[in-house]
């Protein structure tokens, strides 16, 4: 019980139809004179204990006696260990092999004092949390005691802790050790694992792998594909383990997988988790790669330009036949003849000079418009000329 708080020892005696009424005495385990004595025509009676302190840690028990007759006592009853938890240091408990242990197996859990207690012969106690009685009680010649549990099962499982106290006044007690949870299964969950700020990082990138277990696992270890050894182990904190990579290299690429262990065997209860793999980059690397996409891009964009380019200049001469009037929507206006409505096609001395000679005539595409030449052809004067050379079939016209 917990320092200040009250409790309440209840005392029953057998039903005999021959007592009326009785005497119920309360005794302590060192001490000559009762604590308490009740008067009761009832089976039972009860025995307050109002704000405990360590000095009522001890073994109680009780009698009945008949009031009306100078009778014998009855048989003491089973005693009862109240412990109140006082101010010597706390020890420490322990689970061997381990807190995880498959049912059917034995387990023994120790309760060592610390060092810098004095308190020699003490009665060691292990409780559990929950069951309203001490499970065993042992005064053990050195300064712990071992607390046997045989053929665990399910039920077994739970949150103990141990006191150490001496027995005999004055009374000291000492604080709870730190609870203990202990489990019993033959299944254990699996771990998991992440990375934080992510699996793909660059060279120099302080890393930490996130391994996730049960609440009640204590320790965890860091494995890395093809290394033998662990690379880290480290203490449960909020029911996960950090493992820091600082500045880390290409080297450290590779599957990452943590576990958990428990007790001291390495070997025990070992549950990986699933791979994770960790890819650290180069930043030269990645320069590299920029700049070859760079460089395909400008390479891609000048045989764009080169293609367009080339497009943009046609040989018109060498469509036979081809009317310049009707190109004029699909090439430049710098590149088609004058049209008169009014002109007599078929004296057109152009026409005759390019079904002549197709392949001299070829009309050039400038560059740029400013520097086209343009010349206005006489169409009467051409054919003046063309009816008093009708023999001269070298005459050729060329805008």
């Amino acid at each position: 019980m917990a320092p200040g708080t009250s409790s309440t020892l209840w005392c029953s005696r057998p039903r005999l139809s021959s007592l009326k009424e009785v005497i119920f005495t309360l005794w302590k385990a060192g001490t000559r004179e009762p604590l308490q004595q009740k008067p009761s025509a009832d089976l039972w009676t009860d025995f307050s204990l109002l704000s405990v302190t360590p000095r009522d840690t001890g073994s109680y028990s009780c009698t009945y006696k008949d009031r009306t007759t100078s009778g014998k006592e009855s048989v003491s009853s089973d005693a009862l260990e109240l412990v109140v938890p006082g101010s010597l240091p706390k020890p420490s408990l322990s689970a061997l092999p381990g807190l995880v242990v498959e049912p059917g197996k034995h387990v023994t859990l120790q309760c060592r004092q610390p060092p810098r207690s004095a308190l020699w012969r003490a009665t060691f106690t292990l409780l559990k949390v929950g069951s309203p009685q001490p499970l065993q009680s042992q005064s053990p010649a050195g300064t712990s005691a071992y607390f046997p549990l045989l053929s665990v099962r399910a039920q077994d499982a739970g949150n103990y802790t141990c006191v150490y106290y001496r027995k005999m006044a004055p009374y000291q007690v000492s604080e709870c050790s730190e609870v203990l949870e202990f489990r019993v299964t033959d299944e254990l969950p699996k771990p998991s694992l992440s990375a934080s700020p992510g699996q793909e990082v660059v060279s120099g990138t302080n890393v930490t792998l996130l391994c996730w277990g049960p609440s009640w696992i204590p320790r965890f270890v860091l494995y890395k594909e093809g290394v033998e050894e662990i690379l880290h182990s480290m203490e449960v904190h909020e029911d996960r383990a950090r493992f820091s990579l600082t500045h880390v290299t290409p080297e450290h690429s590779g599957n990452y997988t943590c576990s958990y262990q428990l007790g001291t065997n390495e070997s025990l209860w070992k549950q990986p988790s699933d791979a994770l793999e960790l890819l650290v980059r180069d930043p030269s690397n990645n320069l590299i790669i920029i700049l070859s996409c760079v460089s395909f891009l400008l390479l891609l964009l000048c045989l764009l330009l080169f293609a367009f380019l080339c497009h943009g200049s046609i040989p018109v001469g060498s469509l036979r036949g081809y009317s310049l009037q009707s190109c004029c929507s699909c090439f430049p206006w710098s590149t088609c003849l004058p049209h008169h409505a009014d002109g007599p096609r078929e004296e057109n001395p152009y026409s005759e000079a390019a079904e002549d000679r197709p392949g001299q005539l070829f009309v050039a595409m400038a560059e740029e418009p400013q520097e086209v030449t343009y010349t206005q052809l006489n169409l009467r004067t051409l054919n003046k000329k063309k009816k008093g050379c009708q023999g001269d079939t070298h005459r050729t016209y060329v805008l």
